[in-house]
């Protein structure tokens, strides 16, 4: 999907209530490779890999916007998976982009 600026990506993770069903949604959205564990250890390591992938100009420019929904911004992996993607974009070196937002409904 193309996001506002040409040559820019975008990326949609819908809104999910619990820490598997968040972590799935990252898997489909971002196409994550069959060895994904859907467990917060495999989701930096496939993120850190598409930031450097992105840093090393392999891709275009990446928009990800993650939908949180209400139940999970109160579990407590809501702040790990938020670490886990601001670690990712500063590895992307300005060629990811975060916007994290409440879900559109619930």
């Amino acid at each position: 999907m193309n996001g506002p600026e040409s040559g820019q990506r975008s990326v949609v993770v819908p809104a999910a209530a619990s820490k598997h069903e968040v972590l799935v949604a990252f898997g489909r959205a971002l196409h994550l490779p069959e060895y994904y564990g859907t467990n917060l250890d495999a989701l930096n390591d496939c993120l850190q890999d598409l930031a450097s992938e992105l840093a090393n100009g392999e891709g275009e420019p990446l928009t990800l916007e993650w939908h949180v929904h209400p139940a999970f911004r109160r579990d407590a992996a809501y702040a790990v998976v938020k670490g886990i993607l601001v670690g990712a974009v500063e590895a992307a070196e300005g060629t990811l982009t975060l916007r994290i937002l409440p879900p559109d409904h619930v």
